[in-house]
């Protein structure tokens, strides 16, 4: 019972901050800096595979653009991750809870949260760097940086989805020994 109640108060504080980040407009929100930007798109919204596009948005999204992004970097996209992380490490810790899995998979698997906090503060950093840069070109930080969008992503969407189908697979098992 005390795992579910912290599962369910960390599931809460993940949806509050996700939806409130996204939904509500205040200082370093998704809609307060598409609206300093212009209508810029945030980099780990919609990643620029190419050092051009980057810095061409980077560019496009003016001074209070850009100043709101390294805020929004320094707060709301710090928060966001490590508000998240313990849903997703409680959700993952209770699916693979009695897994016959080895230890490397059951390790790999617990890692995605862990991945996936890294990798979106990582990413953070560098988006810092090439905001504090601007508009000398970081050749290097730009290439590297939609790839680390793309393992956050990834990594995040794998440490929801896989328990999700671990439960999934579970309650068909169940509905079909009663039958």
């Amino acid at each position: 019972m005390k795992y579910r109640m912290l599962f369910v108060l960390a599931l809460l504080l993940a949806v509050l901050v996700v939806f409130a980040v996204h939904s509500l407009d205040f200082p370093g929100s998704v809609p307060n800096f598409e609206r300093s930007s212009g209508g810029g798109v945030l980099l780990d919204v919609k990643p620029s595979f190419s050092e051009e596009a980057t810095y061409q948005r980077l560019s496009d999204y003016g001074d209070e653009g850009r100043t709101n992004y390294v805020f929004r970097n320094l707060t709301v996209d710090v928060l966001l991750p490590l508000a998240v992380f313990p849903a997703l490490f409680l959700l993952m810790l209770h699916a693979l809870k009695g897994s016959s899995l080895g230890p490397v998979p059951r390790a790999f698997l617990y890692s995605l949260p862990f991945v996936y906090v890294i990798f979106d503060l990582a990413e953070n950093g560098i988006v810092l760097a090439l905001l504090a840069y601007f508009p000398d070109r970081m050749h290097l930080l730009a290439g590297v940086l939609p790839y680390m969008t793309m393992i956050k992503r990834t990594a995040s969407l794998l440490a929801l989805a896989i328990p999700l189908v671990i439960f999934s697979v579970a309650l068909v098992r169940r509905l079909l020994a009663k039958s």
